[in-house]
């Protein structure tokens, strides 16, 4: 039995000390995550924390803790050309994909945030618990040697020392008895914090949920966008350098270098920010090809090697292009809008984990100071602080500055969202295309998706005039020369006739079965006759996946539009069933007034790319002719949802 509570209170202090160390990892994981770059060894190292949290307190306080089975980050594939591809980026080692994969990956982690909160308020909260017996062992020694030793502390007066020796034994004992009830209480803490989001289904559904979550978004996202800004500036510093050393002559290969961080800051405001900044790049130019006299023209100038004349177009191509420059100024302008965007942050800990903070800081080390050496810290330490730098608030109490904190990580949370609309605006000014530069990418797509419809409507042709040739064709074929036997045999042998005639009329049956299917493929009829959403519902009963359909249509749609989104929401249920292994997928049909929108949800197991995918890419390669976009969501290990928006008002 005594071991049993000398073992608490031993794991008492050990979760004390974890606690203290998830404080510090929580500190860590925050300036890691504005600084990027080592952002990803912070958050293993605070998950290996938080899970080792999850096992103690199942081990040692009784209360397990489920934990959300999650895959692992997506491995980088290699492709038959020996490169490895990352958001249409490709790289010659594993390593920087594999970086980023991981990095996506654990931003996209449903218990980051409540792992996060469990690092750091635990030493505040659990902490509290597990503090309890060292602490009442700690002033029960403290007493009894006082005690014995004839000594005064300052609290508790001068006792007797048989009286000090007493009260001092009691609270060791006390001490020792509630270790495994703190050890308890310590686990139903973490139990409450790191328990799957399910449980908080309530909370999330909760109005003061959704805006603590936005304005909690937009503060720690704003601060992430400023140290992506700041990392920018290192990458302008470098552009700088090589135009004042080379006078541009490596600004090709080094934009290579500072291009993607640019590139990589578009992609998370995407993904944090809901905001989609289209890259203005003009598209590089072709290969220069010989002229008559064997010489290379870039242009008015002719170079006799092709490499020189690569690298000049290189040059040019770098230099003459107006979003490179705006790219510049964008990251030479970048640490002052970092500078507001970190603001709501220092508000939010200044006020909240700062003055709000000071009493749950100040107990874990000013109590034991205290009862040793009768020196005691008032519990608002910052605000005494504070008093010394300006002796006019000396008169104000140091508990309101408790709620001073509150009113300033109020100030920062109400801050965060307009501050970071104010970035995001700075940034579509400089990183978005100009007004001609949009009309150039516009001629572009223009350009590839009518030279993809051309290829795609000549290939659909082919394809029915092979399947005519090898199917209907081939069995009318039959069905004459069936008939012909049948006119030489009908007198002769009139069963061999006889014969003859019902083979040919299994053939014409085969060909007409054949010429509905060739028909269904090029449009259903219950397409033409029903509706997408009917079609859609028809396609489901044929599944062999359990699939739901949702979604009405104020109208009908024009065909060829209708008929697009019909095969799209096919490849991606071919794709659930046959690649995905789903057990249910659910189709969705809305229309916004401007966009008709399909988005097939799938369990299965994930790992959906359209770089790799040719039915995707034909996918997309179809919708290219409506100005259509297709985005797939599909994490290794899933659940996977493609959706489908192509731009088309209702007739009428």
């Amino acid at each position: 039995m005594s071991r049993r509570y000398a073992l608490a209170f031993v794991r008492n202090l050990a979760q004390t000390g974890l606690g203290l160390l998830g404080l510090l990892m929580s500190v860590l994981l925050v300036a890691a995550a504005t600084l990027v770059v080592p952002y990803l060894p912070a958050a293993r190292a605070a998950k290996r924390l938080t899970d080792l949290g999850r096992r103690l307190a199942g081990r040692w306080g009784g209360v397990p803790v489920p934990v959300e089975h999650r895959p692992g980050p997506p491995v980088p594939q290699r492709r038959a050309d020996g490169w490895y591809v990352h958001e249409n980026e490709l790289y010659r080692s594993p390593r920087l994909p594999a970086y980023l994969m991981e990095l996506t990956w654990r931003g996209e982690d449903p218990a980051l945030l409540r792992e996060w909160t469990w690092l750091h308020l635990t030493p505040f909260a659990g902490g509290l618990a597990t503090l309890a017996p060292p602490v009442l062992a700690g002033a029960g020694v403290g007493l009894g040697v006082l005690g014995l030793t004839g000594g005064a502390a300052p609290v508790v007066g001068s006792p007797p020392p048989a009286l000090a020796l007493a009260a001092g034994l009691a609270l060791v004992v006390l001490g020792f008895a509630v270790a495994p009830l703190t050890l308890r209480l310590h686990a139903g803490w973490s139990r409450l914090l790191l328990q799957p989001s399910s449980q908080w289904s309530w909370w999330h559904r909760s109005g003061l949920a959704r805006v603590l979550s936005r304005s909690s978004a937009a503060t720690w996202h704003g601060a992430g966008l400023a140290g992506l800004g700041f990392a920018a500036f290192g990458g302008f510093l470098l552009n700088l350098l090589t135009l004042l050393l080379t006078w541009g002559g490596l600004s090709p290969q080094v934009s290579r270098l500072t291009r993607p961080l640019v590139s990589r800051y578009r992609r998370y405001v995407r993904a944090w920010a809901g905001v989609t900044i289209p890259e203005p790049y003009r598209p590089y130019p072709a290969p220069p090809s010989r002229e008559g006299d064997g010489r290379y023209r870039v242009g008015r100038t002719l170079y006799d090697d092709r490499a020189t004349a690569i690298r000049a177009q290189a040059y040019g191509w770098t230099l003459g292009d107006p979003a490179f420059w705006r790219d510049q100024l964008w990251m030479v302008t970048n640490p002052l809008l970092g500078m507001l965007g970190l603001v709501p942050a220092a508000l939010v800990s200044v006020g909240l984990y700062g003055l709000v903070g000071q009493p749950l800081w100040w107990w874990p080390w000013a109590v034991p100071v205290g009862l040793f050496s009768g020196e005691w810290v008032t519990p608002w330490y910052i605000w005494y602080g504070v008093t010394h730098v300006a002796p006019d608030l000396a008169g104000i109490p140091g508990w309101t500055s408790a709620l001073f904190g509150l009113v300033l990580a109020a100030l920062g949370a109400l801050l965060a969202p307009a501050l970071l609309r104010l970035r995001l605006r700075y940034d579509r000014l400089l990183l978005a295309p100009t007004r001609s530069a949009e009309l150039a990418l516009r001629v572009r797509q223009l350009t590839e998706t009518r030279a993809d419809a051309v290829d795609t409507q000549a290939a659909e042709l082919r394809r029915i005039e092979r399947d005519l040739h090898d199917g209907a064709q081939a069995r009318l074929i039959a069905v004459g020369l069936n008939l012909a036997g049948v006119e030489r045999l009908i007198e002769e042998d009139p069963s061999a006739a006889q014969a003859l005639v019902a083979q040919a009329r299994q053939a014409s049956a085969t060909a007409l079965t054949e010429l509905r299917d060739l028909v269904r493929g090029i449009h259903p009829p219950v397409l033409a006759e029903r509706g997408l959403p009917d079609a859609l519902r028809a396609v489901a009963l044929d599944s062999p996946v359990p699939v739901r359909v949702t979604g009405e249509l104020p109208g009908r749609l024009d065909a060829p539009v209708e008929s697009a989104a019909y095969f799209c929401a096919l490849e991606a249920l071919a794709n659930a069933s046959r690649h995905g292994g789903a057990s249910t997928v659910e189709i969705d049909i809305t229309h916004t007034g401007t966009t008709l929108r399909v988005t097939v949800a799938d369990d299965g197991r994930g790992g959906a790319d359209p770089a790799r995918g040719t039915g995707l890419r034909g996918v997309r390669r179809r919708l290219g002719a409506f100005d259509g976009v297709l985005t797939v969501r599909s994490p290794v290990g899933g659940p996977t949802l493609v959706t489908v928006e192509i731009p088309c008002p209702l007739p009428g």
